[in-house]
């Protein structure tokens, strides 16, 4: 199954931040999404998730009206794709219900992750699992109807995973990450590695080397709204911990590192990647360093704001719960 989503930031004033918050209670596990000011103030729960599943990766409009997230259960075997109001209002579930005794990741009953809107809100980018086609990058409209499929590396036992697919700021192109942990038939064997694709699946090309394993975690990636560049984080190990978040000019150049954590941690929250603000001047993301409850007594992250050039790092969210995958919505 794929890593996670990604969002496209377009170009505009800054707004509202969404992001996912566990009720960081073991059993069950439980994760709702919620909405938060830049300074930190009024935080206010958007979805409702029933006990026991994960609503994640939230992803804004670009009219700002509504979220489009992804809804799992707990130990991720069914995913399925849905959209709130910006104000909490009219939860609405977008991948196709599943026949009754349907075996998830079918046909009959897709495992749909990785929503992101495109820049004119009319289509909604996401990965689906569907046996017998595997693994795709899909686009639909925005009520997920209407899917074709962009880009797959077959059905075949060990083809690549994809994840993360997130808009060029022209709605022209997508960036994803691919990762190689399904076998040993694609080398580099457990490579992680960001790839863009124009819309209609043609001008694949690989963004970011291999060795740098980018693009790693539940979060994805993010343009830039000038369109320039890709914002990511590395994953130095096969567990999905540590990193730090860079940025790439899409042609592959000018690799830029904006953080310098030790890369050292082994808790998968140590760091999340999440947007672009809409002015192009800051991004956000979540870490535990620094966090209101940080190691070595938990490693439960929150959220903080840097400016584009990594300087002037900040918090937003003091939370007790675990805080991630935040992404910035339109002013």
């Amino acid at each position: 199954m794929g890593l996670g989503s990604a969002q496209a930031t377009p170009p505009g004033r800054n707004g509202v931040i969404a992001f996912e918050r566990y009720h960081y209670s073991d059993d069950p596990l439980w994760a709702e999404i919620w909405v938060v000011n830049p300074d930190g103030t009024g935080e206010r729960r958007v979805s409702h998730a029933p006990r026991g599943l994960l609503d994640r990766a939230p992803d804004w409009s670009p009219d700002g009206s509504r979220i489009v997230f992804r809804r799992c259960s707990s130990d991720y075997d069914t995913c399925s794709i849905w959209s709130v109001g910006a104000n909490g209002s009219g939860e609405k579930r977008l991948t196709p219900s599943c026949g009754r005794g349907a075996r998830p990741g079918t046909a009959s009953c897709p495992w749909d992750d990785s929503p992101a809107y495109s820049p004119d809100g009319r289509q909604i980018a996401f990965v689906r699992d569907a046996d017998p086609k595997g693994s795709g990058l899909m686009v639909a409209d925005s009520g997920l109807r209407h899917t074709r499929r962009v880009f797959s590396f077959g059905s075949r036992a060990g083809t690549p995973g994809i994840a993360g697919p997130a808009w060029s700021p022209d709605g022209k192109r997508l960036a994803f990450v691919v990762h190689n942990d399904n076998g040993r038939r694609f080398k580099p064997v457990n490579g992680l590695a960001v790839f863009v694709v124009h819309v209609d699946g043609a001008g694949l090309h690989r963004v970011t080397p291999w060795k740098l394993r980018a693009g790693g975690g539940p979060e994805g990636l993010d343009w830039s709204p000038d369109g320039s560049r890709i914002l990511f984080r590395s994953q130095p190990s096969e567990i999905d911990s540590g990193g730090n978040i860079y940025t790439v000019l899409v042609n592959g150049r000018g690799l830029r590192q904006l953080t310098h954590f030790d890369e050292s941690a082994t808790d998968p929250g140590a760091l999340r990647v999440g947007s672009y603000s809409p002015d192009g001047g800051s991004i956000l993301f979540a870490t535990y360093r620094g966090a209101y409850e940080a190691p070595p007594d938990n490693n439960l992250p929150d959220l903080f704001v840097m400016s584009a050039d990594g300087t002037d790092m900040r918090p937003i969210t003091r939370s007790k719960e675990w805080d991630g995958d935040p992404d910035w919505g339109p002013g």
